[in-house]
């Protein structure tokens, strides 16, 4: 009969190593959708500085 598996029979290393990877794999996400939006952020800031600062009022 095979032996069964307990949690606490984990390498961390291996765990941690894991961890990691999907943690760069989510910052490069994040990274690559900030760098799509550049260049619409570009353009509104710009209209907004041509347009006189106005102020950000929300008013229903």
């Amino acid at each position: 009969m095979k032996r069964q598996e307990h949690f606490w029979n984990v390498d961390l290393r291996v765990v941690f190593k894991e961890w990691l990877s999907q943690l760069w794999t989510f910052f490069l996400t994040l990274l690559t959708f900030l760098g799509i939006g550049l260049p619409v952020l570009i353009s509104i800031f710009v209209l907004w500085y041509l347009a006189g600062f106005p102020r950000l009022t929300m008013s229903f």
